[in-house]
């Protein structure tokens, strides 16, 4: 009864938001441009304090015996090369196998992994869930930016690639929180009681936007690469991943931790980047949206599961 209750604390609140944006858009209170405004206003002007505000207070050395992070990343890499060899022996059209690619190892992890996480472990798992994010996303970044001018045919500016990654807004966010921390200063708490409440508005606010945004198209032409990609990320992939953790002997808060970067649903910034890169913006959406709803069936089980073990 306790890891359900566990399992329920953690996935509810993700329903509610959801339905919240859906209602909100069914009612005509958010229209569709009102929500694509006020999601690109979120992402760049509430989720740097995110970032910075569970960066800000990391003791980061108590990072040198932590190999989770490093983990993180090879498993990534590992999982973008098997995209990457795997994906074209199926797909025969360029502008669909990098958002294929990109939906295999791009995981939400902003806005799922750090709350859940966070709605399991507490603070604790936040700042370990922060320091891997801060880490992975420029891994995603950078290679989603790659796959999808690689299959666009152009070829990758090196500079304007390294300087959009330092204008990301998560990884500014990151990058301040760490001088800060660094810094031989503590900051007022004027100051931190208005980053502590505009990192708790980021989460709840996207998620609100997420559940107005969604739509269901061409579901049946692209039912195949929904099923396979979906099964991919939620279970195979996570399944993996636990199992080698375990193997490893890890830590339970930090194969947690990881877990998360690997069983949240598609990021929803890999629909925009896909319609600005000329990919299939309309497939980019699809798994967005589908592995979205499948998530919380996914992800409440597996916290079933691990909080067993």
């Amino acid at each position: 009864m306790e890891n359900l209750m566990i399992a329920t604390n953690a996935v509810i609140p993700f329903i509610v938001y959801l339905l919240a944006g859906l209602i909100c858009k069914k009612s005509g209170l958010a229209k569709e441009d009102f929500l694509k405004t006020l999601n690109g206003f979120v992402f760049r002007a509430f989720f740097p304090f995110i970032m910075f505000n569970n960066l800000y207070d990391v003791d980061f050395s108590t990072m040198k015996d932590s190999f989770y992070v490093p983990f993180a990343m090879v498993m990534t890499i590992i999982l973008i090369l098997l995209a990457m060899i795997l994906v074209p022996l199926f797909e025969k059209k360029d502008s669909r196998k990098g958002v294929i690619i990109q939906a295999i190892f791009r995981g939400n992890t902003v806005l799922y992994a750090i709350p859940l996480v966070e709605s399991v472990y507490g603070n604790e798992g936040a700042v370990k869930a922060s320091i891997m994010v801060a880490f992975i996303v420029p891994l995603y970044n950078i290679v989603s930016v790659a796959v999808l001018e690689r299959y666009r045919g152009g070829h990758i500016p090196i500079k304007q690639l390294i300087l959009n990654i330092f204008k990301n807004p998560l990884i500014v966010g990151a990058i301040a929180g760490i001088l800060f921390n660094l810094l031989p200063v503590t900051m007022p708490q004027c100051l931190r009681s208005p980053i502590a409440q505009l990192s708790g508005m980021a989460t709840p606010l996207s998620l609100i936007v997420l559940g107005g945004s969604l739509h269901m198209s061409s579901l049946k032409k692209d039912r195949l690469p929904i099923i396979l990609v979906t099964i991919l990320k939620l279970i195979i992939t996570p399944a993996v991943i636990v199992t080698i953790m375990r193997a490893l002997n890890f830590d339970p808060v930090e194969l947690f931790v990881v877990f998360s970067a690997f069983a949240t649903p598609v990021a929803a910034a890999s629909y925009p980047m896909a319609q600005s890169m000329g990919g299939d913006a309309d497939l980019a959406g699809e798994y967005v949206v589908v592995t979205t709803l499948v998530s919380l069936l996914t992800i409440f089980l597996w916290i079933l599961y691990l909080t067993r073990l």
